[in-house]
């Protein structure tokens, strides 16, 4: 701290270069800690399912694939089962909007067991049980639509040749972590109204085979286990059960359902880390050219403070020291003021329906202070050198 007002004044000798310089370390790390954290979320929020006992089947063959409602009960009394639930995706349209917010169909009677990280008031959620036409939806969700129980909620069917005309009864809350723009709704009154539409297709049309199949599917089917010892057991036996079925199956804890999403985008994690490093060879010259022009403009002033006693070690301390403390105050407003952005704005009502909940890990946000103090220490290192090793003499002959 002895030389910090020293520091701080060079750094500032020149405001408009050192004030670009610290604005393009931000802005660039600012984007790149929202690049890393998608990823980054869906690792930590697929770890943390690990403490809800959770396994989740589907089709082998994929969502594309069907597994019968009737497996539900069976798979209820498999020895380790608390509950089981279908999980069945929607797709509607709710007015004009473009993206659809999440929709499932689901066993109202049992969800809320199964998915125990929500809370919802005992007579909201006897009321959803109760009424076949009710939807329960998240809080968040909730606020983006000016919902309150009671009100309608009219889905308009994209995927499936039906409509669902559906009443909130229940509004559920959470961790800011978890999805809380679901809304949830009762599977029999999905289905029934499939059957009808099938019924009504007596003629046999495409309308009639695509109903006909599509009724009767529970999408995928969520499962809470006893404990964590028994999931692996529970996965074997039921894939096992159904391995020479019509409907062969898949299943897997909660946790590597949620990897499997990001193992879809393919090659998409690798090439978002090297943009990340284009990035950071980008900054280097930006603050390492500023860096190097500042050093020459003050060439004579390095030779006096040398001339004065000022040996190697410290004018090579002082020269970093200014360069990290540019690049450093960059980082920080752009990795810190990125998280803290986003834990108080809540940027995932922004993504059309792409992610239910975003913030800033802390990790993320402290490698990016990390990356900027790196950035600051390797650009200001060259400078630093050439002005500890440069020579009293020619610096006092020099004029700049």
């Amino acid at each position: 701290m002895k030389y910090f007002n020293y520091i701080l004044r060079n750094a500032l000798r020149n405001p408009i270069r050192s004030v670009l310089t610290l604005a393009s370390t931000a802005i660039c790390l600012f984007l790149m800690m929202i690049l890393l954290a998608f990823f980054a979320i869906n690792d930590e929020v697929a770890a943390q399912t690990r403490i809800y006992n959770r396994i989740i089947t589907m089709n082998a063959n994929g969502f594309a694939g069907m597994v019968p409602i009737g497996r539900i009960p069976q798979i209820t009394q498999m020895d380790g089962v608390v509950a089981a639930t279908p999980f069945s995706w929607y797709g509607g349209k709710y007015h004009d909007q473009v993206m659809p917010f999440a929709q499932f169909a689901i066993d109202a009677d049992t969800v809320f067991t199964i998915l125990d990280e929500y809370t919802v008031p005992p007579d909201q959620l006897a009321d959803f049980k109760a009424n076949k036409d009710g939807a329960a939806i998240g809080r968040l969700l909730a606020s983006d639509w000016k919902l309150k129980v009671g009100d309608p909620l009219p889905l308009k069917g994209d995927i499936y040749p039906v409509d669902m005309n559906l009443t909130v009864r229940a509004i559920y809350d959470g961790a800011s972590n978890r999805d809380l723009r679901m809304c949830l709704f009762h599977f029999d009154y999905f289905d029934e109204a499939m059957k009808r539409v099938t019924m009504s297709s007596a003629s046999g049309g495409s309308l009639a085979t695509n109903s006909a199949r599509n009724s009767g599917n529970a999408g995928s089917i969520f499962v809470k286990c006893k404990n964590a010892n028994m999931m692996a057991g529970l996965c074997k036996k039921i894939d096992d059960e159904y391995r020479n079925s019509e409907f062969p199956t898949r299943t897997q804890t909660e946790e590597a359902f949620a990897k499997m999403f990001s193992e879809m985008l393919g090659d998409l994690k690798n090439a978002i880390y090297g943009i990340g490093a284009a990035v950071v060879i980008s900054l280097l010259f930006v603050a390492g050219n500023a860096m190097a022009m500042a050093m020459r403009e003050r060439t004579s002033e390095v030779a006096v403070l040398k001339a004065i006693g000022f040996g190697k070690g410290r004018v090579l301390f002082l020269v970093l020291s200014e360069a990290i403390l540019v690049a450093g105050l960059g980082g920080a407003a752009g990795a810190l003021g990125c998280k803290f952005l986003c834990d108080y704005v809540d940027i995932a009502k922004f993504t059309a329906g792409f992610m239910p909940f975003f913030y800033i890990p802390w990790n993320i946000a402290l490698f990016g202070v990390a990356v900027s103090l790196f950035i600051g220490f390797v650009s200001g290192f060259f400078p630093a050198m050439i002005a500890a090793n440069s020579s009293v003499i020619d610096g006092l002959r020099k004029v700049v």
